[in-house]
C-alpha cells in the first residue's frame, strides 16, 4: 500500500469513522469523495449494518451528479445484494426517477408501479403514485 492510504498513526479509520466521513462529504456535495468513501466502506465492512446503506447513498451521489444510468447499476447492485435492505424501497423509487430523468419513460412507469405495488403504504409508495399521477399513468 501507498503512504498515502495509511492515515497517520498507521491504522485505518474505524468503520463508524469511514461511514461518517463519507456522509459528511455527501451531505456538503462532494460526491466524487463521497462515492469513494462509501465504496471503500462497502467492500471493507460487507457484514454490518451500514453496508447497504453505503450502497444506496452511491446511487444518490451519482443521482445527485445526474450520473442516471451509473445511479440505477448502483442501487440495482445493492437491491441484488441486499434484497431486504431497509434501503430496497427508496433504492427502488430513486431507479424510477432515474429511468425517467433518462427519458425512458415506460421503465420508469414500470418501476413506479413496482414501488407502489411491493412496498404499499410507505413514503416511497405514496410518491411513486403521485409521479405516476404527474406522468398521466395513475
Amino acid at each position: 500500500t501507498s503512504a498515502a492510504a495509511v492515515p497517520l498513526g498507521g491504522s485505518a479509520p474505524s468503520p463508524s469513522a469511514l461511514y461518517a466521513s463519507a456522509y459528511a462529504d455527501f451531505s456538503k456535495g462532494n460526491y466524487p469523495l463521497a462515492i469513494q468513501g462509501f465504496d471503500e466502506y462497502a467492500q471493507k465492512y460487507p457484514n454490518t449494518e451500514l453496508a447497504d446503506n453505503a450502497m444506496y447513498w452511491i446511487g444518490e451521489c451519482n443521482f445527485s451528479q445526474g450520473g442516471y444510468k451509473s445511479a440505477i447499476d448502483a442501487f440495482d447492485a445493492m437491491l441484488e445484494k441486499y434484497p431486504q435492505s431497509d434501503k430496497a424501497a427508496a433504492a427502488n423509487l430513486k431507479k424510477a426517477l432515474a429511468f425517467v430523468q433518462l427519458n425512458q419513460i415506460g421503465q420508469g412507469i414500470e418501476q413506479l408501479r413496482f414501488v407502489t405495488s411491493t412496498y404499499p403504504g410507505t413514503d416511497e409508495a405514496r410518491i411513486a403514485a403521485d409521479r405516476l399521477q404527474s406522468l398521466g399513468k395513475p
